[in-house]
C-alpha cells in the first residue's frame, strides 16, 4: 500500500525526505475524533469524494513485462483547485526588497490572482490618479501569466455613480450614451484581457449598488453579460460578484441576490458563475449556515468562488480557527470551484488586521491554517513499491504530479477521470 508524506513537495520547495507517517487510504475514510461537530465529518468526507481522484502507475521493463517491487514516489506540485489572492500591480511590477518578497511569497501560497483595483472604470478611466497605467496593469497581467497564475478580472461594470468616475452621476442626463460607453468599456477591457484572463466579474455588487441600472432600465445588466460573452473568449466565464450573501450581516440580501440571478439567466443572460465576497466581521459566520447558503445557490447549477475572502478578527487564535473553517466549508461544497484571499500582507491589504503576514513578514496563524489544510491535508505526496502487475494505484487530490521512479522524472495529473502512466525502466526523464 502507498504511504502519504507529512511533509509535501511545496511548489516552490524540494523535499531531500519523506517522513511518511499514514496509509493513503485514511484521508479517504476519514473518521470522527470525539467529540467533533458532524458538519466537521460530513466535510472531509466530501472532500475526499469531489476532490481526490485516481491514477495508476504502471511500470514495466525493456521487454514490456511488469516490473515488480519498483519503488515510486508520486508528488504533487501544483493544485487544480484555485486558490487565489487579490494583488496590486505595483507589486508585481516593482523594485525594492518589498516587492520581490510579495512576489515570493504570492508564487509559494497561490495559484490564481486578480488585480485589486488596477482592471476597475476608476483606474481604467483615470479617476485614480497617475500611479495607475494601463502600460503598468498589462505588465501585471504578462508577469501573473508567465508565472503560471490563472488570473479573475475585476470588474467590468460596478453600478453606482460612485464606480464610473471620474463623470459620475453627469452620465445620468443621455441614458443612452450612458449605455454606449458601458458597453465600449467593456470592449477596451476584454480587448485588454483576453490574453490573460480565464474568468471575469461583469458585474459587482448589484444587490447593494443598482442606481445606474435603474437610469438604463431591467434589461441593461443583461447586455452587458451579452456584450462580454461577445468580447471575451468562449472559455473565459462570466460572473456576478456580491458581499453580505454567506456572511450573516445584512438581512435579505442573499435573497436579493438571488432574484438577480434567477432575473439574469431568465432572461438569457451568459451569466456562468456566482461570486461570495466573504469579507467577515469579528462575529465570524457558523459553518454550517454558510454550506446552507452555498446549497441555496448551487440549485441555480453554475460555479460558485469565494472571491474576496477575509476574516477581521483582532483574536489571531479565534481568526486562524474560523479560517480553518471557513476553508473546510467552502473546499467541501461540490460547486465551489475556487477561493480567492482579498490580499495577504499587511503593508498592502484594505483591512491590514485580516492579512496572513505582518508588516515585518512575520508569518501569523491564520497563515498557518491556510498552509497547513492547502499544502499539507490537502496535499498528496506518497511513496510505494508496485506490485506483481507492476502497478501503483493512488488516490490524490487532483492537480499536476511528478512521479519519480529512480533517477527518472515524469509528469503526470489527476483530474474528474481516472488516470493511467505507464513507464519504462530506464526510459529518460519528461
Amino acid at each position: 500500500m502507498p504511504r502519504i508524506c507529512s511533509r509535501p513537495l511545496l511548489p516552490t520547495t524540494v523535499t531531500s525526505a519523506l517522513l511518511c507517517v499514514a496509509a493513503l487510504t485514511a484521508f479517504a475514510q476519514p473518521q470522527a475524533a470525539e467529540g467533533e461537530e458532524p458538519w466537521r465529518v460530513e466535510a472531509r468526507k466530501r472532500i475526499a469524494e469531489t476532490r481526490m481522484g485516481d491514477l495508476v502507475v504502471r511500470v514495466v521493463d525493456d521487454a514490456e513485462k511488469p516490473a515488480a517491487g519498483r519503488p515510486v514516489r508520486v508528488a504533487m506540485t501544483r493544485h487544480a483547485f484555485p486558490w487565489g489572492t487579490c494583488v496590486k500591480a505595483g507589486h508585481l511590477t516593482g523594485d525594492g526588497p518589498e516587492n520581490e518578497t510579495y512576489r515570493q511569497h504570492l508564487r509559494a501560497l497561490f495559484n490564481c490572482a486578480v488585480l485589486e483595483n488596477d482592471l476597475k472604470w476608476n483606474a481604467w478611466h483615470g479617476a485614480y490618479g497617475p500611479s495607475f497605467s494601463r502600460e503598468n496593469t498589462r505588465a501585471a497581467l504578462v508577469w501573473l501569466k508567465e508565472n503560471g497564475f490563472r488570473v479573475r478580472g475585476h470588474t467590468l461594470a460596478w453600478p453606482d455613480w460612485q464606480y464610473l468616475l471620474p463623470e459620475g452621476e453627469t452620465l445620468a442626463a443621455d441614458p443612452a450614451a450612458l449605455q454606449r460607453r458601458i458597453l465600449e468599456h467593456v470592449d477596451e477591457l476584454a480587448a485588454f484581457t483576453k490574453d490573460f484572463v480565464y474568468e471575469w466579474d461583469v458585474v459587482n455588487e448589484p444587490a447593494h449598488f443598482d442606481a445606474v441600472t435603474r437610469a438604463l432600465g431591467p434589461d441593461a445588466m443583461k447586455e452587458w453579460f451579452v456584450r462580454a460573452r461577445a468580447a471575451l473568449p468562449p472559455s473565459c466565464r462570466l460572473f456576478v460578484n456580491e458581499y453580505n450573501v454567506v456572511e450573516p450581516y445584512e438581512p435579505g440580501i442573499p435573497e436579493k441576490y438571488a432574484q438577480i440571478i434567477s432575473g439574469l439567466l431568465a432572461a438569457g443572460a451568459p451569466l456562468e458563475g456566482i461570486g461570495f465576497q466573504s469579507h467577515f466581521g469579528p462575529a465570524g459566520a457558523d459553518p454550517e449556515g454558510v454550506l446552507k447558503t452555498f446549497d441555496t445557490f448551487a440549485r441555480f447549477g453554475l460555479p460558485i468562488v469565494v472571491t474576496e475572502f477575509d476574516a477581521d478578527i483582532a483574536d489571531e487564535a479565534a481568526q486562524a480557527a474560523f479560517t480553518r473553517d471557513f476553508l473546510t466549508a467552502a473546499f467541501s461544497h461540490p460547486a465551489c470551484q475556487g477561493f480567492v484571499l482579498w490580499g495577504f500582507w499587511e503593508g498592502s491589504h484594505w483591512r491590514p488586521q485580516a492579512a496572513l503576514f505582518r508588516k515585518d513578514w512575520t508569518e501569523k496563524p491564520n497563515l498557518a491554517a491556510y498552509r497547513d489544510l492547502v499544502f499539507r491535508e490537502w496535499w498528496t505526496d506518497v511513496e510505494g513499491v508496485t506490485d506483481a502487475n507492476g502497478e501503483l494505484t493512488v488516490r490524490g487530490f487532483k492537480g499536476t504530479y511528478r512521479i519519480h521512479l529512480g533517477a527518472q522524472e515524469h509528469g503526470a495529473a489527476i483530474g474528474d477521470a481516472p488516470a493511467r502512466v505507464e513507464l519504462t525502466l530506464g526510459t529518460p526523464a519528461k
